[in-house]
This record gives C-alpha cells, sequence and structure tokens, in this order.
C-alpha cells in the first residue's frame, strides 16, 4: 500500500472541513441521510452504519465478541470503537447517548 505524502494529507484536511461544513448546513436528519446517501456507496453507508451500531452496542454493555460476530467486523475496528466509548469527551459517544430512539 502506498504512503500517503504529507501534500496528500493537507489537502484531504481542507477537503475533510469543508465536507464537515456543508453536513452541518444541513436541515434535518432527512436531508443528511439523503446527502450521505449520495455521496457514498451503498457499502459505504453500510459500513458507517455498523460503526454507529458497534457503538450504540458497546454502551449497553454488549462483549466485543458478541458485537464482532453479530455485526461482522473484526475485533480491530471493535477496540477502535471501545477507545471511544472510554472517553467521556467523544462526541461519538455522547450522540449514541443522546440519540432519538425510534418509538417503540
Amino acid at each position: 500500500m502506498r504512503k500517503t505524502t504529507p501534500r496528500e494529507i493537507a489537502a484531504s484536511k481542507a477537503d475533510f472541513a469543508e465536507l464537515a461544513d456543508a453536513v452541518a448546513r444541513l436541515r434535518g436528519a432527512d436531508a443528511v441521510a439523503r446527502f450521505l446517501e449520495e455521496l457514498f456507496t451503498p457499502s459505504e453507508c453500510v459500513e458507517m452504519s455498523k460503526r454507529w451500531a458497534l457503538t450504540r452496542e458497546l454502551l449497553a454493555g454488549k462483549s466485543q465478541r458478541d458485537i464482532a460476530r453479530e455485526l461482522g467486523l473484526s475485533l480491530c475496528k471493535i477496540t477502535r470503537g471501545a477507545k471511544l466509548v472510554r472517553d467521556p469527551g467523544s462526541l461519538l459517544r455522547h450522540s449514541v447517548q443522546n440519540r432519538r430512539k425510534p418509538p417503540a
């Protein structure tokens, strides 16, 4: 695999900041979902959804091995998620904890 150059990293950071600004300007969950579906492939959307689900399951107390088996994720990805779950300042953790839950 080719190593990313400093110039590519700088350009990527600028593009990422621009992307974050574009998402921040959207109004409502439906618009954000449509935007993400237009930007990412279906498989990329599935992978992002799995990362959200793994965070939710970790916060619910489910074991990493159970999550790996149920979601088909590597323990490496789950370990990264677990690190964020343990971080009280994590925006991901905060967002999952304060998500709108679907009606029962």
